[in-house]
C-alpha cells in the first residue's frame, strides 16, 4: 500500500515537473517546421483583416467553390463571403480565379497566383 502512495506522489510530482517546463523547438539552424513555407512573412502584414488599410497587405490564399453558389475565399488567413464586411474591406464578388473588394470604397481585383504545374480554376 505504501509502495502505491509512494509511486503516485513520484509520478504527480514528475507530471508537474514536465508541465511547468513548457516546451520548444530549437531549430540549431534548420528551419522551423511550424512555419509555412508559402505565405506572408511574420510581421510583414497586419494579423487581422480589420487592421487593413491597403490593397497590398491583403493575400489571397485560395477560393472555394459552393455547388450552391455560396462561394468563399481565404484572405490572409480568415475565411470570407460574398457581400461580408470586415473593417475597411467589403468582399463585392468571389469568382473562380479573382476576389473583387473594396477598401473605402476603392474597387480591386486579386487574383490566385498560378503555380508550375497547377492550373486555378480549371
Amino acid at each position: 500500500m505504501n509502495k502505491k502512495i509512494v509511486y503516485i506522489i513520484v509520478v504527480a510530482v514528475g507530471c508537474g515537473y514536465w508541465a511547468g517546463a513548457g516546451f520548444g523547438y530549437e531549430a540549431n539552424g534548420k528551419r522551423d517546421p511550424f512555419i509555412p513555407l508559402i505565405g506572408q512573412e511574420k510581421g510583414s502584414r497586419p494579423n487581422s483583416l480589420e487592421d487593413i488599410t491597403l490593397i497590398e497587405d491583403v493575400l489571397l490564399e485560395g477560393i472555394a467553390i459552393g455547388p450552391s453558389g455560396k462561394n468563399i475565399a481565404i484572405l490572409n488567413g480568415q475565411m470570407v463571403k460574398e457581400k461580408e464586411k470586415i473593417g475597411l474591406i467589403e468582399i463585392k464578388k468571389i469568382s473562380k480565379k479573382t476576389v473583387e473588394l473594396s477598401i473605402e470604397g476603392k474597387v480591386h481585383t486579386l487574383s490566385l497566383r498560378e503555380e508550375e504545374g497547377i492550373e486555378v480554376g480549371e
